[in-house]
């Protein structure tokens, strides 16, 4: 089983239990790895941007673990069904877990999703992954954004 599918799995348990799941990264890199919560995390593109690219800059300050080798990022978030709106204001939105990974060497996204299912009291009761045709392509600005801030800040070498 690779890592990517190991902390998707980890984060399909927890989540059922605790009915969301925070904004974290985990970063794996030739010396280690280390995960990043997300405290606070921009209500804008622009916002989550910089809240990407400053979580990279501040592991790279707190601990080296090389260079990068696999970035994963795993929030919640809203799935449109319309291109034409944003997926929070689309009344068929799905709220979906989402698990996105960036491998740093051959700049390669990958995206697992899970439909988050809700008894009418919001407690979970299932998550259900979707899958999609090969041809959607994942391709998004928040890894790239943390990967640039990890690597501005050069990490003391030891």
């Amino acid at each position: 089983m690779d890592e990517v599918q190991k902390i998707a799995d980890v984060a399909k348990s927890i989540f059922p239990r605790d009915g969301y799941h925070a904004p974290i990264v985990i970063a794996k890199g030739t010396k280690g790895g280390r995960a990043v919560l997300l405290e606070q995390f921009g209500d804008t593109a622009d916002a989550r941007i910089k809240d990407m690219f400053s979580a990279g800059a501040l592991l790279a300050q707190k601990g080296n673990i090389g260079e990068l080798e696999l970035i994963v990022f795993v929030s919640e978030g809203w799935m449109g069904t319309n291109i034409t709106i944003l997926p929070s204001q689309d009344p068929k939105r799905r709220e979906v877990l989402l698990i996105n990974s960036l491998d740093a060497r051959t700049q390669e996204e990958h995206t697992l999703q899970y439909e988050i299912k809700r008894d009418p009291k919001g407690q979970v009761l299932d998550l259900k992954e979707l899958v999609f045709s090969d041809k959607v392509v994942s391709k998004g600005w928040l890894l790239p954004a943390f990967r640039k801030g990890y690597q501005t800040i050069s990490p003391v070498h030891n």
